[in-house]
């Protein structure tokens, strides 16, 4: 805002004083009375000039512009923004929204906020440390940043770094907590999408079928169900066939009608 400079104008006037004025005397004939003159009378002094005030079409040109009023509106609604953006951060964050993250994440993505969501998350994570929740989700949203390079065509090398930074993250949540569920699940289940390597393959394998056992001393819950399928696609990468159509049997046996554990077994017929 452009500062507003008010111009101060001296007014100097000057007040003339008032004029006295002499008559001179005249010199009687001789032998005359001498008759002493009056003396001449004293002329009043002159008012005072009048003050010349400004005309006040003057005045009012140096009053100071009138500052414009805030935006309150524009502030209110970025403020309304910034509420709605924290209470999806903390939506995310909900132990009870785990099984349904896919589908905010998705319209994350969509909406090209998913930068904003990683940096909200970090910030996060440095002022609470020992939130197991935080790198989880934090992971969760890194990963949900590779599909969008993977199909914006971006380099591999990019991708790849941040996939490894999503790992880690995962790490620091297990590292916190090494029973949370969604960190284990996320962590190897989406290793069946890395190249083949035997011993990243078997860990994954071994850690999944342990989420199972956990699971089963949980109550049931219906996104429980893709640990089955996680697990039996891991098999499947390891050429275990016979494993995998095992491991989705299984897990019809506590999700009989879960449409993706039939289409599984559908396609092996």
């Amino acid at each position: 805002m452009k500062s507003l400079v008010l111009l101060l104008v001296g007014l100097g006037i000057g007040l003339a004083g008032g004029v006295i004025y002499f008559r001179s005397q005249q010199t009687p004939p001789a032998l005359a009375p001498v008759v002493e003159a009056a003396p001449a009378p004293v002329a009043a002094p002159e008012p005072p000039a009048p003050i010349v005030t400004k005309p006040a079409a003057v005045v009012a040109e140096t009053r100071p512009e009138p500052v414009p009023a805030p935006t309150i509106k524009a502030v209110a609604s970025e403020t309304e923004t910034e509420a709605a953006f924290r209470k999806t951060i903390d939506l995310l964050l909900a132990p009870q929204f785990s099984g349904q993250k896919h589908q905010l994440f998705d319209q994350l993505r969509t909406s090209g906020q998913l930068d904003q969501v990683i940096a909200e998350l970090k910030r996060r994570a440095t002022d609470d440390p020992t939130n197991a929740a935080i790198p989880t989700t934090l992971g969760e949203a890194m990963l949900n940043k590779v599909r969008q390079l993977h199909e914006a065509g971006a380099d591999v090398n990019e991708v790849g770094i941040l996939a490894m930074q999503a790992d880690q993250s995962f790490n620091a949540a297990l590292k916190l907590d090494p029973a949370n569920w969604e960190a284990q699940f996320v962590k190897y289940s989406t290793m069946v999408y890395w190249p083949a390597d035997p011993t990243r393959d078997n860990e994954a394998a071994q850690k999944l079928s342990s989420l199972i056992d956990q699971q089963e001393a949980l109550p049931q819950q219906s996104h429980f169900v893709q640990t089955y399928v996680a697990l039996g696609n891991q098999y499947q990468k390891m050429g275990k066939q016979d494993f995998a159509e095992a491991t989705w049997r299984l897990g019809l046996t506590k999700f009989p009608n879960d449409p993706t554990l039939l289409k599984k077994l559908a396609v092996q017929k």
